[in-house]
Protein backbone atom coordinates (compact mmCIF):
# COMPACT_ATOMS: atom_id res chain seq x y z
CA UNK A 1 0.00 0.00 0.00
CA UNK A 2 1.30 3.44 -0.94
CA UNK A 3 0.61 6.55 1.11
CA UNK A 4 0.77 9.94 -0.53
CA UNK A 5 1.38 13.08 1.38
CA UNK A 6 -1.19 15.83 1.14
CA UNK A 7 -0.87 18.53 3.75
CA UNK A 8 -4.29 20.03 2.92
CA UNK A 9 -6.12 16.82 3.58
CA UNK A 10 -7.38 16.07 7.03
CA UNK A 11 -5.58 13.57 9.19
CA UNK A 12 -6.08 9.89 8.31
CA UNK A 13 -5.54 6.95 10.61
CA UNK A 14 -3.07 4.21 9.81
CA UNK A 15 -4.76 0.87 9.45
CA UNK A 16 -4.33 -1.15 12.67
CA UNK A 17 -2.95 -4.18 10.89
CA UNK A 18 -0.16 -2.19 9.21
CA UNK A 19 0.67 -0.44 12.48
CA UNK A 20 0.85 -3.70 14.44
CA UNK A 21 3.19 -5.18 11.85
CA UNK A 22 5.62 -2.26 12.07
CA UNK A 23 5.36 -2.11 15.83
CA UNK A 24 6.19 -5.79 16.10
CA UNK A 25 9.22 -5.38 13.85
CA UNK A 26 10.42 -2.39 15.86
CA UNK A 27 10.05 -4.20 19.15
CA UNK A 28 12.04 -7.17 17.84
CA UNK A 29 14.95 -4.92 16.88
CA UNK A 30 14.72 -3.10 20.22
CA UNK A 31 14.92 -6.28 22.26
CA UNK A 32 17.81 -7.48 20.05
CA UNK A 33 19.72 -4.29 20.86
CA UNK A 34 18.94 -4.71 24.55
CA UNK A 35 20.21 -8.30 24.49
CA UNK A 36 23.46 -7.27 22.83
CA UNK A 37 24.01 -4.42 25.30
CA UNK A 38 23.28 -6.48 28.41
CA UNK A 39 26.74 -8.20 28.61
CA UNK A 40 28.38 -4.79 28.66
CA UNK A 41 26.37 -3.89 31.75
CA UNK A 42 26.35 -7.22 33.57
CA UNK A 43 29.65 -8.93 32.70
CA UNK A 44 30.90 -7.69 36.14
CA UNK A 45 27.99 -6.71 38.36
CA UNK A 46 30.38 -4.68 40.63
CA UNK A 47 32.25 -2.96 37.85
CA UNK A 48 30.44 0.32 38.31
CA UNK A 49 30.84 0.18 42.10
CA UNK A 50 34.45 -0.89 42.03
CA UNK A 51 35.31 1.76 39.48
CA UNK A 52 33.85 4.44 41.69
CA UNK A 53 35.74 3.09 44.73
CA UNK A 54 39.04 3.13 42.84
CA UNK A 55 38.52 6.71 41.75
CA UNK A 56 37.84 7.77 45.32
CA UNK A 57 40.68 5.76 46.83
CA UNK A 58 43.26 7.02 44.34
CA UNK A 59 42.81 10.52 45.71
CA UNK A 60 45.85 11.67 47.70
CA UNK A 61 45.43 11.67 51.45
CA UNK A 62 47.75 14.38 52.62
CA UNK A 63 48.76 14.03 56.25
CA UNK A 64 51.10 17.04 56.16
CA UNK A 65 52.29 18.99 53.17
CA UNK A 66 55.20 21.35 53.55
CA UNK A 67 58.06 22.55 51.41
CA UNK A 68 61.27 20.57 51.51
CA UNK A 69 64.35 21.82 53.29
CA UNK A 70 67.16 20.92 50.93
CA UNK A 71 70.31 21.44 52.93
CA UNK A 72 73.53 22.23 51.10
CA UNK A 73 76.03 24.08 53.23
CA UNK A 74 79.22 25.54 51.88
CA UNK A 75 81.69 26.48 54.55
CA UNK A 76 85.29 25.70 55.41
CA UNK A 77 87.68 22.89 55.95
CA UNK A 78 88.90 21.75 59.33
CA UNK A 79 92.38 21.02 58.04
CA UNK A 80 95.18 23.52 58.34
CA UNK A 81 95.21 26.37 55.85
CA UNK A 82 98.01 27.17 53.45
CA UNK A 83 97.28 30.89 53.38
CA UNK A 84 100.28 33.17 53.41
CA UNK A 85 100.58 35.33 56.53
CA UNK A 86 103.34 37.90 56.64
CA UNK A 87 105.20 37.27 59.91
CA UNK A 88 108.86 37.34 60.86
CA UNK A 89 108.74 34.18 62.99
CA UNK A 90 110.71 31.28 61.57
CA UNK A 91 108.29 28.79 63.11
CA UNK A 92 104.70 29.38 64.19
CA UNK A 93 101.41 27.65 64.76
CA UNK A 94 97.72 28.40 65.39
CA UNK A 95 96.25 25.62 67.49
CA UNK A 96 92.53 25.34 68.24
CA UNK A 97 92.33 23.78 71.69
CA UNK A 98 88.59 23.00 71.56
CA UNK A 99 88.94 20.78 68.52
CA UNK A 100 92.63 19.85 68.83
CA UNK A 101 93.21 21.15 65.32
CA UNK A 102 96.09 22.95 63.69
CA UNK A 103 94.49 25.84 61.82
CA UNK A 104 97.71 27.19 60.37
CA UNK A 105 101.39 26.46 60.73
CA UNK A 106 104.80 27.50 59.54
CA UNK A 107 107.67 25.08 60.09
CA UNK A 108 105.79 23.83 63.17
CA UNK A 109 107.70 20.52 63.26
CA UNK A 110 111.15 22.07 62.92
CA UNK A 111 113.30 21.78 66.07
CA UNK A 112 113.87 25.19 67.61
CA UNK A 113 115.30 26.73 70.80
CA UNK A 114 112.34 27.64 73.06
CA UNK A 115 114.04 30.12 75.42
CA UNK A 116 111.87 30.89 78.49
CA UNK A 117 108.76 29.22 77.06
CA UNK A 118 110.52 26.23 78.65
CA UNK A 119 109.23 27.51 82.00
CA UNK A 120 105.67 26.43 81.09
CA UNK A 121 106.68 22.77 81.44
CA UNK A 122 108.85 23.49 84.48
CA UNK A 123 105.97 25.16 86.30
CA UNK A 124 103.33 22.53 85.55
CA UNK A 125 105.59 19.68 86.68
CA UNK A 126 106.25 21.54 89.94
CA UNK A 127 102.57 22.43 90.47
CA UNK A 128 101.52 18.81 90.08
CA UNK A 129 103.98 17.73 92.80
CA UNK A 130 103.66 20.47 95.38
CA UNK A 131 101.13 19.88 98.16
CA UNK A 132 101.42 23.13 100.10
CA UNK A 133 102.12 26.20 97.98
CA UNK A 134 102.46 28.38 101.06
CA UNK A 135 105.38 26.35 102.34
CA UNK A 136 108.48 28.48 102.83
CA UNK A 137 111.79 27.35 101.33
CA UNK A 138 115.34 28.75 101.47
CA UNK A 139 117.24 29.75 98.36
CA UNK A 140 120.32 27.56 97.90
CA UNK A 141 123.71 28.76 96.75
CA UNK A 142 123.05 27.03 93.41
CA UNK A 143 119.83 29.00 92.95
CA UNK A 144 121.28 32.33 94.06
CA UNK A 145 122.37 35.21 91.84
CA UNK A 146 120.67 37.21 89.09
CA UNK A 147 121.22 34.79 86.18
CA UNK A 148 119.88 37.26 83.60
CA UNK A 149 116.79 37.98 85.71
CA UNK A 150 115.21 41.26 86.84
CA UNK A 151 116.29 40.84 90.45
CA UNK A 152 118.78 38.56 92.22
CA UNK A 153 118.25 35.78 94.71
CA UNK A 154 120.58 35.62 97.69
CA UNK A 155 121.44 32.34 99.33
CA UNK A 156 119.46 31.79 102.49
CA UNK A 157 116.55 34.05 101.53
CA UNK A 158 113.16 32.64 102.32
CA UNK A 159 110.25 32.54 99.86
CA UNK A 160 107.04 30.58 99.47
CA UNK A 161 106.65 28.04 96.71
CA UNK A 162 103.69 30.08 95.40
CA UNK A 163 105.92 33.15 95.06
CA UNK A 164 108.60 31.10 93.31
CA UNK A 165 105.99 30.07 90.71
CA UNK A 166 104.93 33.70 90.30
CA UNK A 167 108.53 34.82 89.87
CA UNK A 168 109.14 32.13 87.25
CA UNK A 169 105.95 32.69 85.21
CA UNK A 170 105.24 36.42 85.60
CA UNK A 171 108.67 38.04 85.57
CA UNK A 172 110.43 35.00 84.02
CA UNK A 173 112.99 34.69 86.82
CA UNK A 174 115.59 32.12 85.78
CA UNK A 175 116.72 31.10 89.28
CA UNK A 176 113.14 30.60 90.51
CA UNK A 177 112.92 27.50 88.30
CA UNK A 178 116.17 26.18 89.78
CA UNK A 179 114.80 26.59 93.31
CA UNK A 180 111.55 24.83 92.35
CA UNK A 181 113.46 21.94 90.74
CA UNK A 182 115.63 21.51 93.82
CA UNK A 183 112.57 21.46 96.09
CA UNK A 184 110.69 18.85 94.03
CA UNK A 185 113.56 16.55 92.99
CA UNK A 186 116.65 17.60 94.92
CA UNK A 187 118.50 18.74 91.80
CA UNK A 188 117.88 20.19 88.35
CA UNK A 189 119.17 17.01 86.73
CA UNK A 190 116.55 14.84 88.43
CA UNK A 191 113.82 17.35 87.81
CA UNK A 192 114.66 17.47 84.10
CA UNK A 193 113.91 13.76 83.92
CA UNK A 194 110.41 14.53 85.18
CA UNK A 195 110.05 17.33 82.66
CA UNK A 196 111.03 15.19 79.68
CA UNK A 197 108.79 12.37 80.85
CA UNK A 198 105.90 14.84 81.13
CA UNK A 199 106.60 16.06 77.61
CA UNK A 200 106.22 12.50 76.32
CA UNK A 201 103.06 12.07 78.37
CA UNK A 202 101.58 15.21 76.82
CA UNK A 203 102.49 14.06 73.31
CA UNK A 204 105.37 16.45 72.74
CA UNK A 205 107.58 13.74 71.27
CA UNK A 206 110.06 16.11 69.62
CA UNK A 207 110.86 17.92 72.87
CA UNK A 208 114.01 17.44 74.90
CA UNK A 209 114.93 19.91 77.63
CA UNK A 210 118.36 20.26 79.24
CA UNK A 211 117.60 23.27 81.46
CA UNK A 212 114.64 24.29 83.59
CA UNK A 213 114.64 27.94 82.52
CA UNK A 214 115.45 27.78 78.80
CA UNK A 215 118.95 29.23 78.93
CA UNK A 216 120.67 27.40 76.11
CA UNK A 217 124.20 28.74 75.69
CA UNK A 218 125.56 25.59 77.27
CA UNK A 219 122.82 23.26 76.07
CA UNK A 220 122.78 22.92 72.28
CA UNK A 221 120.31 20.01 72.43
CA UNK A 222 117.74 21.98 74.40
CA UNK A 223 115.00 22.18 71.77
CA UNK A 224 111.39 21.60 70.89
CA UNK A 225 108.94 22.45 68.10
CA UNK A 226 106.13 24.98 67.74
CA UNK A 227 103.68 22.10 67.59
CA UNK A 228 105.01 20.54 70.80
CA UNK A 229 104.91 23.88 72.60
CA UNK A 230 101.27 24.27 71.57
CA UNK A 231 100.47 20.90 73.14
CA UNK A 232 102.38 21.82 76.30
CA UNK A 233 100.68 25.21 76.54
CA UNK A 234 97.26 23.62 76.05
CA UNK A 235 97.96 21.13 78.83
CA UNK A 236 99.25 23.79 81.19
CA UNK A 237 96.28 26.11 80.71
CA UNK A 238 93.95 23.40 81.96
CA UNK A 239 95.48 23.84 85.40
CA UNK A 240 93.66 26.54 87.36
CA UNK A 241 96.67 27.78 89.34
CA UNK A 242 98.87 27.89 86.27
CA UNK A 243 96.33 29.79 84.14
CA UNK A 244 95.68 32.26 86.95
CA UNK A 245 99.37 33.09 87.37
CA UNK A 246 100.19 33.47 83.65
CA UNK A 247 97.13 35.69 83.21
CA UNK A 248 98.27 38.11 85.95
CA UNK A 249 99.53 41.46 84.68
CA UNK A 250 101.30 42.42 87.92
CA UNK A 251 101.65 41.06 91.43
CA UNK A 252 103.73 41.30 94.63
CA UNK A 253 105.90 38.64 96.21
CA UNK A 254 107.86 38.46 99.44
CA UNK A 255 111.54 37.58 99.18
CA UNK A 256 113.13 37.48 102.62
CA UNK A 257 112.17 40.79 104.19
CA UNK A 258 111.52 42.51 100.85
CA UNK A 259 108.31 43.12 98.96
CA UNK A 260 108.95 42.94 95.27
CA UNK A 261 106.62 44.07 92.48
CA UNK A 262 106.33 41.72 89.53
CA UNK A 263 105.29 42.86 86.05
CA UNK A 264 104.35 40.34 83.42
CA UNK A 265 106.72 40.20 80.47
CA UNK A 266 103.74 39.44 78.21
CA UNK A 267 102.56 42.89 77.07
CA UNK A 268 99.64 41.33 75.12
CA UNK A 269 97.83 40.76 78.41
CA UNK A 270 96.52 44.30 78.07
CA UNK A 271 94.17 42.93 75.41
CA UNK A 272 91.22 41.49 77.30
CA UNK A 273 91.03 38.41 75.05
CA UNK A 274 94.67 37.42 75.78
CA UNK A 275 94.82 35.15 78.84
CA UNK A 276 98.55 34.30 78.99
CA UNK A 277 100.97 32.57 78.76
CA UNK A 278 104.79 32.99 78.33
CA UNK A 279 107.49 35.01 76.63
CA UNK A 280 111.10 34.04 75.89
CA UNK A 281 114.36 35.28 74.49
CA UNK A 282 117.91 34.03 74.05
CA UNK A 283 120.42 34.73 71.35
CA UNK A 284 119.92 31.24 69.96
CA UNK A 285 116.13 31.24 70.23
CA UNK A 286 115.45 34.81 69.20
CA UNK A 287 112.22 36.39 70.41
CA UNK A 288 109.57 33.78 71.30
CA UNK A 289 106.01 33.96 72.53
CA UNK A 290 103.24 31.61 73.51
CA UNK A 291 99.79 33.18 73.98
CA UNK A 292 96.31 31.97 74.76
CA UNK A 293 93.51 33.87 73.02
CA UNK A 294 89.76 33.74 73.76
CA UNK A 295 87.96 35.73 71.09
CA UNK A 296 84.80 35.26 69.00
CA UNK A 297 84.25 31.82 70.49
CA UNK A 298 87.69 30.71 69.31
CA UNK A 299 90.09 29.42 71.96
CA UNK A 300 93.54 29.44 70.43
CA UNK A 301 97.13 28.73 71.37
CA UNK A 302 99.52 30.84 69.31
CA UNK A 303 103.22 29.99 69.20
CA UNK A 304 105.78 32.16 67.43
CA UNK A 305 109.50 31.25 67.58
CA UNK A 306 112.59 33.16 66.53
CA UNK A 307 110.85 36.38 65.63
CA UNK A 308 112.68 39.55 64.67
CA UNK A 309 113.32 42.00 67.50
CA UNK A 310 110.17 43.94 68.36
CA UNK A 311 107.97 41.74 66.14
CA UNK A 312 106.87 38.81 68.25
CA UNK A 313 103.74 40.53 69.63
CA UNK A 314 102.81 41.83 66.17
CA UNK A 315 103.33 38.36 64.69
CA UNK A 316 101.08 36.80 67.33
CA UNK A 317 98.34 39.40 66.76
CA UNK A 318 98.44 38.82 63.00
CA UNK A 319 97.88 35.12 63.55
CA UNK A 320 95.04 35.74 65.99
CA UNK A 321 93.34 38.21 63.65
CA UNK A 322 93.72 35.89 60.68
CA UNK A 323 92.20 32.98 62.59
CA UNK A 324 89.23 35.02 63.75
CA UNK A 325 88.66 36.37 60.25
CA UNK A 326 88.73 32.94 58.66
CA UNK A 327 87.40 30.48 61.20
CA UNK A 328 84.17 30.25 63.12
CA UNK A 329 82.06 27.60 64.79
CA UNK A 330 79.26 26.51 62.49
CA UNK A 331 76.11 24.86 63.81
CA UNK A 332 75.58 22.29 61.08
CA UNK A 333 72.81 20.21 62.62
CA UNK A 334 70.31 21.29 65.23
CA UNK A 335 68.54 18.61 67.25
CA UNK A 336 65.05 18.02 65.84
CA UNK A 337 65.78 20.26 62.85
CA UNK A 338 63.44 19.94 59.86
CA UNK A 339 65.38 18.28 57.06
CA UNK A 340 63.29 17.21 54.05
CA UNK A 341 59.74 16.22 53.14
CA UNK A 342 59.21 12.60 52.16
CA UNK A 343 56.29 10.82 50.53
CA UNK A 344 54.99 7.51 51.85
CA UNK A 345 52.84 5.48 49.48
CA UNK A 346 50.57 2.75 50.73
CA UNK A 347 48.90 0.32 48.30
CA UNK A 348 46.18 -2.16 49.25
CA UNK A 349 45.19 -4.59 46.53
CA UNK A 350 41.94 -6.54 46.83
CA UNK A 351 40.01 -8.73 44.38
CA UNK A 352 37.67 -5.98 43.29
CA UNK A 353 39.63 -2.79 43.88
CA UNK A 354 43.07 -1.17 44.42
CA UNK A 355 43.43 1.42 47.19
CA UNK A 356 46.38 3.80 46.88
CA UNK A 357 47.09 6.45 49.50
CA UNK A 358 49.88 9.02 49.59
CA UNK A 359 51.14 10.65 52.79
CA UNK A 360 53.52 13.59 53.01
CA UNK A 361 55.54 13.98 56.19
CA UNK A 362 58.65 15.77 57.35
CA UNK A 363 61.95 14.19 58.36
CA UNK A 364 63.96 15.58 61.23
CA UNK A 365 67.58 15.02 62.20
CA UNK A 366 68.25 13.37 65.54
CA UNK A 367 71.82 14.66 65.76
CA UNK A 368 73.32 17.81 67.23
CA UNK A 369 76.55 18.77 65.51
CA UNK A 370 78.72 21.84 65.23
CA UNK A 371 82.18 22.20 63.81
CA UNK A 372 84.92 24.76 63.49
CA UNK A 373 84.94 25.73 59.82
CA UNK A 374 86.86 27.95 57.46
CA UNK A 375 85.08 30.34 55.15
CA UNK A 376 86.80 28.94 52.05
CA UNK A 377 85.97 25.26 52.14
CA UNK A 378 83.03 23.03 51.59
CA UNK A 379 80.67 21.26 53.95
CA UNK A 380 77.95 19.11 52.41
CA UNK A 381 75.20 16.94 53.81
CA UNK A 382 74.42 13.78 51.87
CA UNK A 383 71.60 11.33 52.46
CA UNK A 384 70.08 8.15 51.05
CA UNK A 385 66.80 9.74 49.94
CA UNK A 386 65.66 9.68 46.32
CA UNK A 387 64.03 12.67 44.66
CA UNK A 388 60.42 11.73 43.89
CA UNK A 389 58.48 14.61 42.32
CA UNK A 390 56.82 17.81 43.35
CA UNK A 391 53.91 18.05 45.70
CA UNK A 392 50.87 20.27 45.28
CA UNK A 393 52.99 23.32 46.13
CA UNK A 394 55.65 22.42 43.56
CA UNK A 395 58.13 21.64 46.32
CA UNK A 396 60.56 18.77 45.89
CA UNK A 397 59.71 15.70 47.93
CA UNK A 398 61.72 12.55 48.47
CA UNK A 399 61.27 8.83 48.89
CA UNK A 400 63.32 6.80 51.42
CA UNK A 401 65.63 4.23 49.88
CA UNK A 402 64.17 1.65 52.25
CA UNK A 403 60.37 1.85 51.91
CA UNK A 404 58.43 2.94 54.98
CA UNK A 405 55.62 0.52 55.77
CA UNK A 406 52.48 1.84 57.41
CA UNK A 407 51.53 2.16 60.18
CA UNK A 408 54.57 4.06 61.43
CA UNK A 409 55.27 5.58 64.85
CA UNK A 410 56.63 9.05 65.51
CA UNK A 411 60.42 8.90 65.78
CA UNK A 412 60.77 5.96 63.39
CA UNK A 413 63.93 5.93 61.26
CA UNK A 414 63.69 6.75 57.58
CA UNK A 415 67.37 6.94 56.60
CA UNK A 416 70.46 8.86 57.59
CA UNK A 417 72.33 12.03 56.69
CA UNK A 418 76.12 12.24 56.56
CA UNK A 419 78.18 15.40 56.97
CA UNK A 420 81.20 15.69 54.69
CA UNK A 421 84.00 18.19 55.06
CA UNK A 422 85.94 18.42 51.82
CA UNK A 423 84.63 14.97 50.89
CA UNK A 424 85.68 13.52 54.27
CA UNK A 425 82.83 12.12 56.34
CA UNK A 426 82.90 13.58 59.83
CA UNK A 427 79.44 12.87 61.26
CA UNK A 428 76.34 10.74 60.69
CA UNK A 429 72.85 11.65 61.87
CA UNK A 430 69.71 9.54 61.76
CA UNK A 431 66.62 10.89 59.98
CA UNK A 432 63.38 10.36 61.85
CA UNK A 433 59.69 10.76 61.00
CA UNK A 434 58.08 13.53 63.04
CA UNK A 435 54.58 12.07 63.36
CA UNK A 436 52.67 8.84 63.67
CA UNK A 437 50.83 7.74 60.52
CA UNK A 438 48.13 5.08 60.59
CA UNK A 439 47.41 2.68 57.76
CA UNK A 440 44.32 3.58 55.71
CA UNK A 441 41.75 0.80 55.91
CA UNK A 442 38.76 0.29 53.56
CA UNK A 443 36.37 -2.54 54.43
CA UNK A 444 34.26 -3.97 51.61
CA UNK A 445 32.08 -7.01 52.48
CA UNK A 446 30.93 -8.71 49.32
CA UNK A 447 28.75 -11.71 50.19
CA UNK A 448 26.93 -13.90 47.62
CA UNK A 449 23.64 -12.47 48.83
CA UNK A 450 24.98 -8.93 48.32
CA UNK A 451 26.15 -9.86 44.81
CA UNK A 452 22.72 -11.29 43.92
CA UNK A 453 20.78 -8.34 45.30
CA UNK A 454 23.04 -5.86 43.58
CA UNK A 455 22.71 -7.69 40.27
CA UNK A 456 18.91 -7.76 40.54
CA UNK A 457 18.73 -4.06 41.42
CA UNK A 458 20.99 -3.09 38.55
CA UNK A 459 19.06 -5.24 36.06
CA UNK A 460 15.74 -3.80 37.21
CA UNK A 461 16.96 -0.22 37.02
CA UNK A 462 18.54 -0.59 33.60
CA UNK A 463 15.56 -2.49 32.21
CA UNK A 464 13.16 0.12 33.57
CA UNK A 465 15.03 3.02 31.98
CA UNK A 466 15.51 1.08 28.76
CA UNK A 467 11.74 0.35 28.45
CA UNK A 468 10.95 3.99 29.09
CA UNK A 469 13.34 4.87 26.33
CA UNK A 470 11.68 2.38 23.94
CA UNK A 471 8.25 3.63 24.91
CA UNK A 472 9.20 7.22 24.10
CA UNK A 473 10.58 6.18 20.72
CA UNK A 474 7.44 4.20 19.84
CA UNK A 475 5.19 6.99 21.01
CA UNK A 476 7.05 9.52 18.87
CA UNK A 477 6.95 7.15 15.91
CA UNK A 478 3.18 6.67 16.20
CA UNK A 479 2.59 10.40 16.61
CA UNK A 480 4.52 11.15 13.44
CA UNK A 481 2.59 8.51 11.46
CA UNK A 482 -0.69 9.91 12.61
CA UNK A 483 0.38 13.35 11.47
CA UNK A 484 1.57 12.00 8.14
CA UNK A 485 -0.09 8.65 7.35
CA UNK A 486 1.07 8.63 3.75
Amino acid sequence: MIFKTNPIQSEKKIPFKEFSSRKSLFLKYSFLICALAAPCFFANPLSLYAGSLTCIANANIESKNTGSNNIEIYADTLAQSNDYIDITAEAAIIYDIDNDRVLWQKNSLEKMFPASTTKMLTAIVAIERIRDFDEIVRISANASGRNNSFFPFRAGQEITLRDLLKAALISSHNNATVALAEYVSGSEEQFLKLMNAKAIEIGAFNTYFESTNGLDSEYPQHNTTAYDLALIADYCMENEMFSEIVGTKEDTITLGDEKLNLYNTNSLLFFDYIKGIKTGFTNNAGHCLAVFSERQELNLIIIVLKCSEGSREADALKLINWANDNFFTKKILEPQEKYKTIVIQDVQTEEKYVLKTTHYTELYTNGDYEQLVNVKDDIAIKDDLKEFNTDSKNSIVYIPQTPVVLPVEKGASAGQAEIYVNDNKVYTSGLIINQSIDKTYVSVYLSSEFNSNTRNILIALISFYFLIFIFIIIKNFISKKRENPY
